[in-house]
């Protein structure tokens, strides 16, 4: 009697040969690790995920389509059997390639209208200092008041207002480092020209988010990245130098040092700020952070607006606008950093920001007549030209890096 089929499978036991002309190949998928060009406009596993739900519902759609005109329709055009499958795999993988590389533009003007917000900020601030003689920690009360309406966007969500448990110390050690960040900057300009303190202030920020980012998170630059940054600090450096020296005789040496030793202190809050929400960022919504951000600030600014200034009540239409404006105009600012943050490295995204020198520049020049010096023109100009490099590079890279991942599955006999 001949053995049972099953005894044959698990009992006999045969020698397989692999012919000597047989070759094989090894697939693997390679990902930009943190340092190589491309790492940080790759695209998340959120965008995967959405493109896989888009590409599902496509296909139902397709199917259904397919099964009334197989079911329902008389002298239907039925799709021939032998059309090749690689047209829609490609063209599945094409339009997800164009995807991404529109999400990365797309963050990169979020990323410049950021900075477009933060530089009129700045104008509005000093108009409202100078001629409606508004506190800076009044300025700062105000817009924290503003701000907790988000909670509004927060629920209807259905987030947790104070972050996701486990996250809600994380979440408040944020808001409060944003608020001394703030205050520290503020006194600093009570101190120190604001366009000075301005400049050392971003410039901190971006170097200390640069090396905290390394040592806390262990997010690195690549080389371009790391050129361009420094680049665009030696443009703050321009503009703000020769305005230390010239001020250096108005102002006494401690005095001077108090001061930018707040703005100081201001760009490493900042940068500690931006590290802790990029840690957080999987969890937690850039409107939560808003939210944390307006209630700390409003708890902040009503505890010590009244002890440490004087604060006025706005009665003309002109203060407040100028209000109205840096509420606006800051929330807007800040949305699209964090929303950056998501995505890019918090130096990058600091980088980015010190476009704001530029145009508060153009801006005083057009409101308030004030010409810029040499330096600030040669400063603001290797500004632009660092950050707009590091744009163009950034874009090149993750165009390119879609473009041959596609072309290699599409070239391979395996899809």
């Amino acid at each position: 009697m001949d053995p049972s089929p099953s005894k044959q499978l698990l009992g006999s036991k045969k020698r397989v040969k692999i012919h000597p002309n047989t070759v094989t190949v090894k697939y693997a998928t390679h990902f930009p690790q943190p340092g190589d060009e491309g790492y940080d406009d790759a695209p998340s596993f959120e965008d995967f995920g959405t493109f896989l739900e888009e590409t599902s519902d496509k296909k139902r759609l397709t199917e259904s389509k397919q099964s009334r005109t197989f079911f329902g329709a008389i002298g239907g055009h039925s799709k021939p059997a032998t059309e090749p499958k690689d047209k829609g795999v490609g063209e599945q993988l094409a339009s997800f390639g164009e995807a991404s590389v529109m999400a990365s533009r797309m963050t990169w003007a979020v990323l410049f209208g950021a900075a477009l917000a933060h530089g009129c900020v700045a104008l509005i601030t000093r108009l409202a200092a100078d001629r409606s003689k508004v506190p800076s920690l009044e300025l700062l009360f105000i817009r924290s008041v503003i701000q907790v309406l988000s909670i509004g966007v927060v629920l209807y969500h259905k987030e947790a207002p104070f972050g996701p448990e486990g996250y809600r110390l994380r979440l408040f050690f944020y808001g409060v480092c944003n608020v001394i960040s703030i205050t520290c900057a503020y006194t600093s300009f009570a101190i120190v020209p604001p366009s000075n303190g301005t400049i050392m202030w971003r410039a901190t920020t971006t170097v200390f988010s640069a090396v905290l980012a390394f040592l806390l998170i262990d997010e690195r630059l690549g080389m371009t990245d790391v050129v361009t940054v420094l680049t665009s600090v030696f443009g703050l450096c321009l503009v703000m130098i020769p305005n230390i020296v010239g001020e250096h005789m108005s102002l006494g040496f401690w005095k001077e040092a108090f001061g930018y030793t707040m703005t100081v202190m201001a760009g490493l809050t900042a940068a500690l700020s931006m590290i802790i929400y990029r840690a957080i960022k999987e969890r937690v919504s850039m409107w939560t952070a808003l939210f944390t951000f307006g209630w700390t600030g409003t708890v902040w600014g009503a505890s010590t607006m009244f002890v440490l200034q004087e604060p006025i009540i706005p009665l003309d239409g002109e203060t407040w606008g100028y209000l109205i404006g840096i509420c606006v105009c800051s929330t807007v600012a800040f949305l699209g950093v964090y929303y950056a943050l998501n995505k890019f490295h918090p130096a990058l995204v600091s980088t980015v920001q010190h476009l704001e020198i530029v145009v508060a520049m153009v801006l005083q020049l057009i409101v308030l007549h004030m010409v810029p010096s040499i330096y600030d023109v040669i400063g603001g100009l290797i500004i632009i030209i660092s950050v707009f490099v590091l744009t163009g590079v950034k874009l090149y890279w993750v165009g390119k890096n879609r473009r041959q991942e596609y072309e290699e599955i599409l070239d391979s006999p395996i899809k």
